[in-house]
């Protein structure tokens, strides 16, 4: 990652990433604890950033819409049956004590 493209930006207890230039379409959600993703670095509480406006990619970390299921939000890397695509995860940041 370039870090001064998009450098980590904070405002009172807000964590998040400048200069994107789709910066309205960034969504930031937290992880759950179901370890689905430890090799590419998802734990309890990571900080997901997904790009709305990316596009499914076979293979790669989508998340997926369940509205009717707990919970709503799914990471996965092929389809999701009964999901609507969200959009792709583009950053993930853990949290340390």
């Amino acid at each position: 990652m370039i870090t001064y493209k998009h450098e980590p930006a904070g405002y009172e207890d807000i964590l998040g990433c400048s200069r994107y230039p789709n910066q309205e379409s960034i969504a930031c959600f937290l992880a759950n604890g179901d370890n689905n993703f430890l090799n590419e670095g998802i734990v309890q509480n990571s900080l997901l950033y997904i790009d709305t406006k990316g596009r499914y990619e076979e293979g790669k970390l989508n998340v997926f819409d369940r509205s009717d299921e707990e919970p709503r939000f799914k990471v996965s890397r092929s389809k999701v049956k009964n999901a609507q695509f969200f959009g792709r995860v583009i950053l993930i940041v853990n949290q340390c004590d």
